[in-house]
């Protein structure tokens, strides 16, 4: 009797046991996440290029803006006007222009750091690091907003929630994180650039292409004109393709109001143009970039297979504008 009870009893927990296991089945066939690791280390790595070469956009404009800065400087030293309120004013913008790509530098810093605990997440479990990310390039953006005058776009409780995320099983749990990572991601960075298509913004970069244009080309004048600078390598960019070297002497040959030295000023103009249109290039492709990782971030989270061409393709831009940016000649070196 007591054989038989024990034989039910097994059979009884048996059952339960099966149920159970069909239960377990079930649940995770409709809870087992779209999410594809590789893919978010593929978007990990994408992303990372993506903000560090905007951030080195942002810092070749800085040096671009602080020779401007002098040039502005000199030119008041020059006239004897550096008392007056219009120069203090101008020095007022570009102390402006100054904190606002300061700031915008310390975003993209903060993006490409996400990015990299966003790749250590889809490795491994690291959601406090990744927290710890979103919240730095929460308060980086937060204080960009302020920088430009708008409302802070991310809440200040918006991140502990990755490391809380729980589940039946270890890669399902890294998927739900994955998941939560990018979506928290994808809100900031649309926050971004929300931010950077701001009127404001734009109005300002419009002002700062004119203060890099019209205060290099005047300072270039003012030197010009007192006879501080040597044309010869310009003139020699024109014979270095036929083997031709400019004459020595062809400063003391060339005066700023002849036809010739009117002609060297025009195309001191148009190299100062190419700065400043590359500078533009860069704002935009930086705007349409994060764009693009906000599109690849919701296929990500929908588990559709993703399309980083365009984002490396924009990164190279990045990278092909900064390079130009950084040998583009826009000079003539000063005479000894």
């Amino acid at each position: 009797m007591k054989f038989t009870k024990s034989v039910v009893v097994v059979s009884i927990l048996s059952k339960i046991q099966m149920s159970m296991l069909l239960l377990l089945i079930v649940f995770l066939s409709f809870s087992c996440s779209p999410v594809n690791i590789e893919a978010a280390k593929s978007l990990s790595a994408t992303g990372r290029d993506t903000a560090s070469q905007t951030q080195q956009n942002v810092l070749v404009s800085y040096k671009e803006y602080l020779r401007a800065r002098d040039c502005e400087a000199l030119q008041n030293g020059f006239m004897g006007t550096t008392d007056s309120n219009e120069y203090q004013e101008i020095l007022k913008n570009y102390e402006e222009i100054q904190e606002e790509l300061t700031k915008r530098s310390l975003v993209f810093e903060r993006l490409a750091d996400l990015y990299d605990a966003f790749g250590e997440l889809a490795g491994l479990d690291a959601g406090g690091q990744t927290e710890k990310a979103l919240g730095d390039l929460s308060g980086a953006i937060n204080e960009y907003a302020k920088q430009i005058k708008q409302k802070p776009p991310i809440s200040s409780d918006a991140t502990a929630v990755i490391s809380k995320i729980g589940g039946l099983v270890a890669r399902e749990i890294q998927k739900a994180k994955i998941k939560e990572a990018s979506i928290q991601t994808r809100t900031r960075v649309d926050a971004l650039v929300q931010l950077l298509e701001n009127p404001s913004v734009r109005k300002q970069l419009v002002r700062y292409r004119r203060f890099l244009f019209s205060n290099r080309k005047t300072a270039f004048e003012i030197l010009w004109d007192e006879g501080v600078y040597d044309p010869k390598p310009i003139f020699d960019d024109f014979g270095e393709d036929a083997g031709l070297a400019v004459r020595k002497d062809v400063a003391e040959r060339i005066k700023p109001d002849s036809k010739l030295g009117k002609a060297l000023t025009e195309v001191i103009d148009k190299r100062l143009e190419m700065k400043s249109e590359l500078i533009q290039r860069g704002y935009d492709d930086s705007i349409e970039a994060l764009k693009q990782l906000v599109k690849e971030h919701e296929k990500l989270e929908q588990g559709a297979p993703l399309d980083l061409a365009r984002l490396r393709t924009i990164a190279a831009e990045l990278r092909s504008i900064a390079v130009l940016l950084s040998k583009a000649k826009t000079s003539v070196p000063i005479s000894q």
